[in-house]
């Protein structure tokens, strides 16, 4: 599903928050580029409405709805009305969602990350009651999370693979993912070795 490469998807150039690495700085294995990008949640949509589609592995040309099957139930995701915005350490990300019993209807699934001042790295949590129907909600909580929480990583990998390489020549990961008021917070970094040697 989501690749090394760059994002082909989306034009960064005109995103003044984004700063991309200068090229005579290297960064060896774990390094943090020089800084940490607050991008607004305006732009944070775009990136998503572009990149949800990966994460439910959706051909670019195909329909954006999505349905889940659990036994003899069924879920009908509206991947492109996904919505995402930010509070003080909260990303939310709000989901569209119908069924025969319930009609349409979204559930927010927020996600507790860092602060600016309390960083978090790359640990997350959640609530296991979500809002909705309490049935709904039940039967669906963990895939409305997990597909909250995989957009969520995939926003910030595309976005830190645009700031640049490590002396490696591997795209920027994200080291951190924080929020505050309208804001994504993500400190890229050089990728960490899973083979000694590496």
């Amino acid at each position: 599903m989501a690749t090394f490469a760059r994002s082909s998807l989306i034009d960064f150039s005109r995103f003044k928050w984004l700063k991309p690495l200068d090229a005579s700085l290297l960064l060896d294995i774990g390094d943090r580029s020089p800084d940490l990008l607050s991008v607004p949640t305006k732009d944070a949509q775009e990136v998503l409405s572009k990149t949800v589609r990966l994460v439910l592995d959706l051909p670019r040309n195909s329909t954006p709805l999505v349905v889940w099957t659990q036994g003899d139930s069924e879920l009908l995701v509206h991947s492109d009305q996904t919505r995402i915005g930010f509070s003080s350490g909260v990303v939310a990300l709000r989901i569209t969602v119908e069924c025969e019993e319930h009609g349409k209807l979204v559930v927010p699934v927020p996600i507790g990350v860092g602060t600016s001042q309390s960083p978090t790295g790359l640990i997350m949590s959640t609530f296991e009651d979500l809002e909705g129907p309490t049935e709904l909600v039940d039967a669906w909580r963990d895939a409305l999370i997990a597909f909250a929480w995989e957009a969520l990583l995939e926003i910030a990998r595309v976005i830190c693979a645009e700031v640049g390489n490590d002396k490696r020549g591997l795209p920027l990961v994200p080291g951190s993912i924080g929020a505050s008021p309208d804001r994504l917070l993500l400190q890229p970094v050089s990728r960490f070795s899973l083979l000694p040697g590496a």
